[in-house]
């Protein structure tokens, strides 16, 4: 939980933001209602306090012709900070990788994987994380369509 305090006009920003953030700090003040000043100064406090963290374009996946998407969970045979930092890196060296999480219940990762086809996903099983000696199962679950997908949190 965070110390700062967020009013509504707060996370009106906040809400709009998620929604454009290329809004010019005109539009974005006649949005929330207020002046631009005021909004340019709450903008940067936001950012300063660490509640904006970056600002992203979203990709067409298909275009880009990394449409084959799949949650890949991983087991390790053993964890200790040594293991857990090389899986680190190289899950941050993998470019199919969008997102990785450390997890509870039977799996210890889970993983986004972007990739071209069921080819290339197989292609990335067999030389990247079958490469790991401590990797001891791996599952995975393939997207067969998408329903929702948004990329803000509900504030």
């Amino acid at each position: 939980m965070t110390s700062q305090i967020l009013d509504d006009t707060d996370l009106r920003i906040l809400r709009a933001l998620q929604e454009n953030c290329r809004l010019t700090n005109k539009e974005l003040a006649a949005r929330i209602n207020l002046s631009m000043t005021p909004t340019f100064e709450r903008m940067k406090r936001l950012e300063a306090q660490g509640f904006i963290r970056n600002y992203v374009a979203v990709l067409d996946a298909e275009k880009l012709e990394r449409g084959f998407v799949v949650y890949c969970n991983v087991s390790m045979k053993q964890i200790n900070s040594r293991i857990a930092e090389d899986f680190f890196r190289n899950v941050n060296e993998w470019k199919e990788v969008s997102e990785c999480y450390n997890v509870s219940g039977d799996f210890d990762y889970m993983l986004k994987i972007y990739v071209q086809s069921m080819k290339k996903y197989q292609e990335f099983v067999i030389n990247k994380i079958g490469a790991l000696d401590y990797i001891s199962r791996i599952w995975s679950v393939f997207v067969m369509d998408t329903l929702k997908l948004t990329y803000g949190i509900p504030v």
